[in-house]
């Protein structure tokens, strides 16, 4: 791959060299000069800053994890190879260390972020400051200065962006391009700090637009050939006449570094997200308010569904435009304004980059009982607006639908289980799973609460045995509650 980059520039050298001309046409009235790059260099890098993230990995003995095991914060971002090397350091370290004793070691990470107003405004990638404490934040300039007291503004993780803010006046700004002008083809310059080298340059081509690489729930990203290593998060993307047309996001690697493939926020986007949140502090989406599953092939076979493409909705909170619309659980969402909803990104892309008060059209599948089975239904939503990230976190329920069971049990023992009344009177509680048994394999646990089997809703034993009686065929829906978090399980039976 790097020998087949490396060639046009070759041939772009010898053209210079054999026809003496001072400059190649790249397109329209825009030439490629030998200054070229160095204006736009001269141009953005002073507003492309390192954010530093100072941390501690505390060496010690003081009871927590396995005796002799280093003490690393979350969110530094360690691969395996990293954290294996550390614990061989602390292993050749340990023999000096008495009990009780401990080495305090900092550590320092770095990104990218661009100054996009005079007055400190800066825009980072989120993953780089996502749950990090303001306090632990330097941002430095390429003129030397450095500010230490930087608050965070506001983020959005669903585009992965953040602002931040510093102290500062008259500080070199970048401006923003148009990242719709560009074209497949067109040459673009990346500036950041990359492997801790500062305002580092490079140069490449647009190789590709729209891409998602499934990074953050929104994305319509750049694909460049630009070389973008790790650092270079948050930093710029520009275009020849040193505008900013995106912001560097991430690499597609096998070993961690560059190869080839790399990808930007475009700054239609990034331009929209930072204006909103350093006027209003946070980002305005549409909202649906459901919690949804991925629509496995289980899933499918228990509400009769034949169709390849939607999501499962879970959950519908009270007062959400879902509820108001009359979506209801086990919906199944196959399109959203005539577009199919392949998965669970495809429905944060049609919701989340729409507008509060705008209309869609969902096409449902419900299954209505009986004869009539599962029956196409549209729906149209006022959407409503994406909650704070702290309301979000209330609201959103952690469980991970285990995988399906497969193996077969006597209806006569509840496929497995023990079950007996809960204290709230809502649903049954699981007093105990047998080993092996199709409960089991199905990831049911003890102390789950069963709400719902084949969506009938159960408060005891015999409506447990009824509802698992009235399926015939392959497998049982469970809709559980685990420790406060809400799953559906498909129990398979086979015989």
């Amino acid at each position: 791959m790097r020998k087949i980059l490396a060639a046009p520039l070759v041939v772009g050298a010898f053209l210079i060299a054999t026809t003496a001309l001072p400059w190649i046409s790249v397109g329209g009235d825009q030439p490629l000069t030998r200054d070229t790059f160095r204006n736009v260099a001269k141009k953005v890098s002073p507003a492309v800053v390192n954010v530093k993230i100072r941390s501690n990995i505390d060496f010690g003995f003081r009871g927590r994890g396995k005796s002799g095991s280093p003490l690393i914060p979350p969110g530094l971002g360690l691969d395996e190879q990293l954290r294996e090397e550390l614990e061989r350091l602390h292993e050749q370290l340990a023999p000096e260390l008495t009990p009780n004793e401990e080495q305090e070691f900092k550590y320092a990470r770095s990104a990218s972020g661009v100054i996009i107003r005079t007055d400190g405004y800066i825009v980072t990638s989120n993953h780089v400051v996502e749950n990090v404490n303001p306090a632990d934040l330097e941002i430095s300039l390429p003129d030397g200065r450095t500010f230490t007291e930087v608050e965070v503004v506001g983020n959005d993780e669903l585009t992965d962006l953040a602002v931040l803010k510093v102290n500062g006046k008259d500080l070199p700004a970048a401006s923003w391009g148009d990242s719709d002008k560009l074209e497949v083809g067109d040459i673009v310059v990346a500036i950041g700090n990359p492997l801790d080298f500062n305002n580092s340059v490079s140069e490449g081509i647009v190789s590709a637009k729209h891409r998602v690489i499934r990074k953050a729930p929104l994305e319509d990203l750049i694909q460049t050939t630009a070389m973008i290593n790790p650092g270079n998060s948050g930093g710029a993307l520009v275009n020849l006449d040193g505008e900013v047309i995106g912001i560097n996001m991430a690499i597609a690697t096998s070993t961690g570094l560059w190869s080839g493939l790399g990808f930007a926020i475009p700054s239609k986007t990034a331009k929209d997200v930072t204006d909103q949140i350093i006027e209003k502090g946070r980002v305005a989406r549409g909202y649906l308010g459901i919690e949804m599953d991925r629509l496995t092939n289980a899933l499918a076979r228990q509400f009769g569904y034949s169709g390849k493409a939607g999501i499962v909705v879970r959950e519908v909170h009270p007062g959400s435009a879902a509820e108001k619309a009359g979506l209801q659980r086990y919906d199944i969402v196959a399109k959203v304004n005539g577009v199919e909803i392949k998965d669970i990104y495809d429905m944060h892309r049609q919701i989340g980059a729409r507008a509060p008060g705008e209309t869609v059209e969902l096409e449902i599948w419900r299954d209505e009982g009986g004869d009539s089975g599962v029956v196409k239904k549209v729906v149209k939503v006022e959407l409503g607006e994406r909650p704070s990230q702290r309301e979000l976190a209330a609201k959103r329920r952690g469980l991970v639908t285990p995988l399906p069971g497969a193996k077969p049990a006597p209806e006569d023992q509840l496929l497995g289980m023990q079950v007996g009344p809960s204290s709230d009177g809502k649903g049954v509680v699981i007093k105990n799973v047998e080993p092996g048994s199709a409960a089991a394999l199905g990831g049911l646990q003890k102390g789950d609460k069963i709400l719902e089997v084949n969506k009938q809703p159960v408060k005891s034993e015999e409506d447990v045995r009824k509802a698992i009686k009235s399926r015939q065929g392959e497998g049982h829906l469970f809709f559980i509650e685990r420790e406060g978090n809400s799953a559906m399980v498909t129990i398979e039976t086979k015989n």
